[in-house]
């Protein structure tokens, strides 16, 4: 891609350089409104044409490139807001009511449903072959 650019920079570059030497020699001025331009190369003019535009795209580059970046800056802090707000969502919270010891009972905090046992007793044993 990088040759591609190259190549077309060139390409204008050697056009331009080729109309500009051509065109040296034939003097002309410019009428715009009321105003004159002093007797110039026609190369002259295309290469200030050239230039002018150049300058104009840069300048319009410029003040696009400053909104992107203050877009981008105010980007940025809406992510470090809600990175906090998710840090702080993470962190435990401890709830009235709930004990810290650990759950002997078999059910699970939040649930409205006893944990199912092992072996269909409630000591967690199994049955024995002669009590099925």
């Amino acid at each position: 891609m990088f040759y591609l650019i190259l190549l077309l920079f060139l390409l204008v570059c050697g056009g331009l350089a080729v109309l500009t030497i051509l065109n040296f020699t034939t003097q002309v001025h410019i009428v715009l409104f009321s105003w004159q331009s002093p007797d110039l190369p026609i190369g002259m003019w295309i290469l200030l044409a050239f230039f002018l535009g150049a300058l104009l795209l840069y300048f319009v580059s410029l003040v696009s490139a400053w909104s992107d970046r203050r877009k981008i800056k105010k980007l940025q802090q809406n992510v470090a807001e809600l990175q906090e707000q998710l840090l702080a969502t993470k962190q435990p919270v401890s709830m009235p009511g709930l004990s810290s010891s650990p759950n002997v009972s078999g059910v699970v905090p939040g649930q409205s449903m006893p944990m199912p046992t092992m072996g269909g007793t409630p000591s967690g044993r199994l049955s024995s072959p002669e009590s099925i």
